[in-house]
């Protein structure tokens, strides 16, 4: 007797968004249905209209053959061929796809619903037998991460942040009640790939078939996720080719401008790549305003140029701007980085919040929001006992009058209370960093280490976050770095402050100015660089405290002195 066969077999289905009354043709990128190598078929799927494209994608010869043929003086009759084929049939506002070979190429991407695959795994898949994830890390240092238990494991093995990281591909163990491969069983269970698209056995019968995508559809429309991969969809980086990022991309370049807000200037994620302090900014490509070389960068530096620019032309205006960080002897400590990497933009819009940061769109979802506000403020409201200066004014180059720099304030802070040592810009070199890292803005009284911020709307604060991760990392790890930082205090004070020779950092704190240190006070990236920096420190047995830094209405002098403006 024959072995009976299967009635589902694994195909990979995607998700579209369509208008009802849409040709399914438009599904389909325009090059593959021009093309002579494809054909496009109407076809009935249990009764549904549906399109079948087929055909193959083809190179004349192998990218490289030139290579092969450099080398030998040979050029062998070799050519690339790959089927691909898309099966499209409607369901209601959207149509599934599905794909065999390559068929997913030919799909157009500016209807595909992102993580569609990922949104069906989280809600059928065993929290305690996923297989593999993929992360995003969402901080100033984006990082994407495979990691895979091939037998299966609980989701704590795999190391999973609620807050700052993205996953964007689940495989896992489902089971297959409700679709035709379970035919009858109780506990049938297959192995599922959850992305933008969704590997998953499904019915051979044409009817069969119309029956799994009905239930794929009502699980994800309907049910919610199962517990303990619930926070996976609360927010997601949009992927190229989606139409949301053409509207966003309008709302972002009429906001770059002085002015207008919504905008604030970061550091690009290679920035974390030890460049050390710079002292000065390279700008260049700012087009009539010239090249400038500011002591420090500001966010007016790369919005000024660019409100000369018609407000659609301002992105890409951006875009073709680079900043180069440069030592005190004017020599380059870094490539010149596109102005899209130096700023983070964040917007609601049709009652989503999105996010611009390193370059990429995300969307932010509610419940995501939620617990993140709930961490922050809990974060934010350790206060530290510490008192120390007002932030006052002070005439800039210009002659204008302007809140002082923050190294200006450190400066006052350790000229009224001598317990506290300005350590800003006074580098360690250490062998894992040898172009130096600032250990902290201020030493307080107890050997706290203070890092001070001024939050005016413009600056976003993840890099000081990281800032305080590094220092703490360093002392704790590697023996040079106390050494140094022994030398630096030494020489700073006077020789009338010496550090512990067991010295450990105990305490961290963080000094806002310019505005209250509350979650509103923070961009949406630097509230999920906030909370790591606060789980990485408790992990360190660091405790984390903030202060308030109150803005006083008097001038500073060269002198360090106070006067009324």
């Amino acid at each position: 007797m024959g072995r009976q066969q299967a009635p589902a077999k694994k195909a990979t289905v995607y998700r579209l968004v369509r208008q009802e009354d849409e040709p399914l043709v438009f599904c389909i990128q325009e090059k593959y249905t021009d093309s002579e190598d494809f054909q496009v078929s109407d076809v009935s799927i249990g009764g549904v209209e549906s399109l079948l494209v087929a055909g193959q994608i083809g190179a004349d010869e192998p990218r490289w053959m030139p290579h092969v043929a450099s080398l030998t003086g040979k050029k062998p009759p070799l050519k690339n061929t790959t089927s691909a084929v898309a099966l499209i049939i409607p369901h209601g506002a959207y149509a599934y796809a599905l794909t065999w070979g390559m068929g997913h190429l030919a799909l157009e991407p500016s209807q595909l619903d992102s993580g569609f695959g990922l949104r069906f795994a989280i809600r059928k898949a065993s929290a305690d037998q996923v297989r593999s994830l993929t992360s995003h890390t969402l901080d100033t240092l984006a990082r994407t991460a495979r990691t895979s238990v091939p037998s299966g494991a609980a989701l704590d093995a795999f190391g999973v942040e609620e807050i700052g990281e993205v996953i964007s591909r689940l495989v896992g163990r489902v089971s297959t009640v409700g679709l035709t491969a379970a035919s009858g069983k109780r506990d049938s269970y297959a192995t599922v790939r959850g992305a933008d698209g969704l590997s998953i056995p499904l019915g051979k019968d044409p009817v069969d078939l119309m029956k799994d995508l009905t239930f794929l559809h009502q699980t994800v429309e309907k049910d919610s996720p199962v517990k303990g991969l619930e926070h996976f969809e609360h927010t997601r980086p949009l992927r190229p080719g989606n139409p949301m990022i053409g509207q966003l991309q309008k709302v972002l370049s009429a906001s770059l401008a002085p002015g207008v807000g919504g905008v604030a200037l970061t550091w690009p994620a290679e920035w974390q790549e030890e460049h050390g302090e710079a002292d000065s900014y390279k700008i260049r490509g700012a087009g009539a305003a010239g090249d400038e070389q500011p002591d420090e960068l500001e966010l007016g530096h790369l919005l000024k140029p660019l409100g000369r620019w018609p407000e659609a032309e301002r992105f890409n205006a951006l875009k073709r701007l680079t900043i180069q960080g440069l030592n005190t002897d004017g020599q380059s400590i870094s490539r010149a980085i596109h102005g899209d990497k130096w700023i983070t933009f964040q917007v609601d819009h049709d009652g989503k919040r999105y996010v611009f940061h390193q370059g990429r769109w995300f969307d932010i979802g509610g419940a995501y929001l939620d617990l993140l506000h709930s961490k922050v403020a809990t974060i934010l409201s350790r206060r530290s006992p510490l008192s120390i200066s007002g932030w006052p004014l002070e005439v800039k180059s210009n002659g204008k009058i302007a809140h002082a720099t923050e190294g200006a304030y450190n400066c006052l802070v350790q000229h009224d209370d001598s317990r506290f040592l300005c350590l800003d810009k006074k580098l360690l070199y250490t062998v894992q960093h040898p172009r130096g890292f600032e250990v902290c803005d201020l030493l307080g009284p107890d050997n706290e280490l203070i890092h001070v911020k001024r939050m005016d709307g413009s600056v976003s604060a993840s890099h000081l976050f990281n800032q305080a991760i590094v220092s703490v990392e360093a002392l704790r790890r590697q023996p040079d770095a106390l050494t140094r930082m022994q030398e630096v205090v030494r020489r700073e004070s006077g020789g009338t402050r010496v550090m512990p020779s067991d010295f450990r950092p105990r305490k961290v704190v963080l000094a806002f100015g310019g505005r209250a240190a509350t979650p509103r006070a923070l961009f949406t990236f630097s509230q999920v660089t906030l909370a790591r920096c606060a789980q990485r420190l408790a992990e360190l047995e660091v405790e984390l405290e903030i202060i308030e830094i109150a803005d006083v209405q008097l001038l500073l002098n060269k002198d360090l002195s106070l006067v009324k403006p």
